[in-house]
């Protein structure tokens, strides 16, 4: 049975980096105002960035939990999983309410249906698998639905790619990189939703599936799961393993700065094997990049992560509300100090609230049931 594997300090850090890219993805444009062409496409294309997350998340699972898991296993991992989403989700729900319901507010007994309908979706995480509400209650929480599927299934794919030797994994590898294009794809070969649908204000049905629906995220995840199984088998990169995951990063952040990879290709799947790379560098836990990253300071912030992406959206509209300027454009100084503010905020909630809560939901979600002969024997 394999040794227990350490803690992928860099990539904790990475995760805040990829989730302040996409704050600045979704409130970041006046900060580029006059600023090179490049810089402000490199905002603009901030959404590649949720692909890090997928793969980075298949590959810590799977260096964290190599083995087959049984049933005791698999209700402690997702008891696990859960206790780790749901906190500052939670609180998101409860932020995004009042600004959420102005959307059905007033329009009778079909419009209150409606919420309900989205609401207990939003709260059940199954949100994304219906993608017309993907957004509707709070936006960014599509992608933890996702993420959510994925940790569902994760138990059941880790156990059939674990018995694979390491050119099969290899081969699975490439195949879930294949699987992430092969929807985009299709989309721009089948054009379903007619031309020029990217650029319409209101996205199509077709284009919404494939950008919010779990299944075409799949091969993202298993990506990083089959990498993550490879990396605990001795796959690594040589010495100096974080200085090519710098330069693996910045060749990513040039491809979205050119602006020449097409939006869905980008959206879907294309930098997955320079996030690879990255993951695989860092995990090394040399050079700069990565004592950085694994820095205390940097852990702090990457444990926060998860409530940054959660709690970005409510907290920009009470900000702006609170501002009295929900409708006046946003300075760069109120920017710089809403993500201050906001990270400050995931860091207090990440510390003060979602540890106890985790620990709290884990100790309660997998225990075990006493048996029906052990009850018998008790009374």
């Amino acid at each position: 049975m394999p040794s227990a594997p350490p803690r992928l300090g860099a990539l904790t850090g990475l995760r805040f980096a990829a989730a302040l890219a996409i704050l600045l993805f979704h409130y970041g444009a006046p900060l580029i105002a006059g600023a090179p062409a490049w810089a402000g496409r490199l905002q603009v294309g901030g959404y590649a960035w949720v692909g890090l997350f997928y793969v980075l998340s298949g590959f810590v699972l799977a260096h964290a939990h190599p083995e087959p898991m049984g049933p005791p296993e698999r209700r402690a991992f997702l008891a696990a999983r859960l206790a780790r989403l749901y906190p500052a989700y939670a609180i998101a729900f409860l932020l995004s309410a009042p600004f959420a319901a102005e959307r059905w507010w007033d329009g009778g007994p079909v419009a209150a249906a409606k919420m309900g309908v989205v609401a207990v979706a939003t709260l059940l995480l199954v949100h994304a698998w219906l993608p017309p509400i993907a957004r509707l209650w709070n936006a960014p929480g599509w992608s933890t639905s996702v993420v959510a599927s994925f940790y569902a299934a994760f138990p059941f794919v880790a156990a059939r790619l674990g018995r694979l030797r390491r050119r099969g994994l290899l081969v699975a590898l490439g195949a879930a990189w294949g699987l992430s294009l092969a929807f985009p794809l299709l989309y721009l070969a089948l054009a379903p939703d007619g031309p020029g649908a990217v650029a319409r204000p209101h996205e199509p049905p077709w284009l919404l599936a494939l950008k919010f629906h779990p299944v075409p995220r799949a091969g993202e995840f298993l990506a990083g799961v089959s990498l993550g199984l490879l990396h605990r088998r001795g796959l690594a990169l040589p010495r100096g393993g974080g200085a090519i995951a710098g330069v693996a990063l910045a060749a990513a952040a040039a491809i979205i700065a050119s602006g020449r990879a097409p939006y869905v290709l980008l959206h879907n799947g294309l930098l997955v094997p320079l996030y690879a790379i990255a993951l695989l560098g860092l995990a090394r836990g040399d050079g700069l990049l990565a004592g950085v990253l694994s820095s205390t300071p940097a852990r702090t912030l990457g444990d926060a992560a998860f409530a940054l992406y959660a709690l970005q959206e409510p907290l920009w509209r009470w900000a702006r509300l609170l501002a009295g300027a929900e409708r006046a454009p946003a300075s760069p100084a109120f920017v710089i100090a809403f993500c201050a503010a906001a990270t400050g905020i995931a860091v207090a909630v990440s510390v003060s609230f979602e540890r106890p809560v985790r620990r709290w939901l884990r100790a309660r979600l997998s225990a075990e049931p006493p048996r029906r002969g052990a009850e018998a024997g008790g009374r």
